[in-house]
């Protein structure tokens, strides 16, 4: 009985420290919402795959502390992410503008698209035009005789 009754109140507490967990996408309470929107549109320079409000690394920490800064400061949203881009350049951006290289990134799945419906248009247009002059060369006799022999027979008894 009394080990039932260890169990039970461990797993209280278990299950009251698990639900005293903040949620993952909660900011921390030292910084603004506003500092992880912003955040959220630039890569962390160390990281793969995360933005700078998602990374806990100390570049990202860094990043954030420095952008609650300039806030303060007044600047705007456009101003804080030149300032990101004239130190990194437009790789810190998770959406980089259309322009240069990154052009090419924006396009080539149109490009490729597009090349791939020439293609398969080009291949459908040969194959029509092979099946067209393959059926111009047979003739009516071959035909009938085709068409009887596939008639169904009658069973002789």
């Amino acid at each position: 009985m009394k080990r039932a009754i260890t169990w039970w109140v461990g797993g209280l507490l278990l299950l009251a420290w698990a639900l005293a967990q903040p949620s993952p996408n909660t900011p921390p309470p030292d910084f603004s919402p506003e500092v992880f929107r912003i955040a959220g549109q630039l890569r962390c320079p160390v990281c793969q795959g995360e933005s700078a409000a998602e990374s806990n690394a100390g570049i990202a920490v860094e990043m954030r502390r420095i952008i609650a800064e300039q806030l303060a400061q007044g600047k705007s949203r456009a101003e804080i992410r030149e300032f990101f881009v004239q130190r990194y350049g437009d790789w810190i951006l998770y959406e980089p503008p259309a322009r240069g290289l990154t052009l090419w990134v924006w396009l080539s799945p149109l490009v490729g698209l597009s090349l791939l419906g020439f293609g398969l248009w080009r291949y459908l247009a040969g194959v029509r035009a092979r099946a067209q002059l393959t059926a111009s060369d047979v003739s009516e006799e071959e035909i009938a005789r085709l068409e009887a022999e596939l008639q169904p027979r009658e069973r002789q008894p």
